[in-house]
């Protein structure tokens, strides 16, 4: 037995009731994205953002380049040449080489000390 008198507003609400809910949850929904998350701005300036990234992704890989070309470009003389520096500022002795060191000796006055003094 079904109550034909739901007429009016009332009725309309108790009939689409789904529906209504559904349209308040979409508007609080587009609510949301336009107003408060500012949603068009939003993925403009991430788009601006990622761009200017990849442009200075390759700048750098440009720089990166240049310099591996630079470094490939050392010939055997300069190699030789960064070899005597690291050989004689750092020590660098090769595998196979025999390392001398010559101390100068100073020579003293002995005259001043006595007999009882050692080394």
């Amino acid at each position: 037995m079904q109550n034909n008198s739901l007429t009016g507003l009332f009725g309309f609400i108790v009939k689409n009731k789904i529906t209504l809910v559904l349209i308040v949850i979409l508007i609080a929904l587009i609510k949301q994205n336009i107003l408060d998350n500012d949603f068009p701005n939003v993925i403009t300036k991430k788009q601006k953002d990622i761009d200017e990234i990849e442009i200075t992704n390759l700048n750098l890989l440009n720089d990166n380049a240049l310099l591996e070309n630079q470094i490939s470009g050392y010939i055997q003389e300069d190699l030789s040449l960064i070899e005597s520096k690291a050989r004689y500022k750092y020590g660098l002795i090769k595998e196979g080489e025999v390392f001398y060191k010559v101390n100068t000796i100073i020579n003293t006055d002995n005259a001043a000390e006595s007999s009882e003094s050692t080394l």
